[in-house]
């Protein structure tokens, strides 16, 4: 994996901010997740790369719902995360261990398996797919690579030392952007379009493929306002695989 936990750039208030400066998006995403668990009961649940589990939390209020088993490897986080009272698990997808057919739902939260490198990513899944239960399925959060807030935060990750103030109006407030602290965006290292996920899945053996979109907005007017999700992934900014174990 690209991070190694302790040398991620990861900050703990930075990265809660990221869920209060653009509270509707927040929402949004909240909305998302919660459509892409529930296509089906969502059962015994792993969940990946939950950051300060502030989604989770919400899962958990909002709607009854308790995930299982956490996975977080990033040091800076993994207080905030377990103060919650979630059980975690401090490393990354790709060395937990793993048992055969123990869980329903996999799901990597936040674009967070783009912290896998390319060559471990089909392998990784491999490892998820034979831990779910037939039925079972893992879903996919993403902002794609192809969405408008994707190809603007990913120019800004290539080049770091880009002049921010003109995309000031465009990404104020959007997670790992920096701005005002003009350190290195922390966002995922590993950017794909959509179909490119899809084809590594199939190849695992997933099927029945589903999608979900939101946040359908250009970037300066995405936090205007709360969107429910919608089938699809070729116009949100946000978007949500779920795949099958058959």
């Amino acid at each position: 994996m690209t991070t190694d936990g302790k040398n991620d750039g990861f900050e703990l208030d930075r990265f809660e901010r990221h869920y209060t400066e653009r509270p509707n998006v927040t929402e949004s995403r909240l909305r998302l997740i919660w459509a892409a668990l529930t296509t089906k009961l969502p059962g015994r649940t792993l969940s990946i790369g939950a950051g300060t589990g502030d989604v989770e939390a919400a899962l958990r209020d909002r709607f009854g719902f308790t995930v299982d088993t956490i996975i977080e490897p990033s040091e800076a986080l993994l207080p905030a995360l377990r103060s919650k009272g979630f059980n975690t698990y401090a490393g990354i997808a790709e060395d937990y261990p793993y048992e055969p057919q123990t869980f329903d739902t996999i799901y990597y939260n936040g674009s967070s398996f783009g912290f896998i490198d390319d060559e471990n990513l089909e392998s990784t899944f491999t490892k998820n797919y034979e831990a779910l239960r037939p039925g079972g399925r893992l879903i996919l959060s993403d902002v794609p690579k192809e969405s408008s807030l994707g190809i603007v935060l990913l120019t800004i990750l290539n080049h770091p030392d880009i002049d921010r103030e003109p995309y000031r109006d465009l990404l104020k407030g959007t997670a790992f952007f920096d701005l005002a602290d003009g350190g290195v965006p922390t966002y995922k290292p590993n950017w794909h379009v959509i179909p490119y996920y899809i084809d590594v899945l199939k190849r695992v053996g997933f099927t029945n493929l589903q999608f979900k979109q939101t946040v359908l907005a250009n970037t300066t007017y995405q936090d205007d306002t709360v969107e429910d999700p919608v089938p699809g992934y070729d116009k949100g900014n946000y978007v949500a695989i779920i795949a099958e174990k058959a």
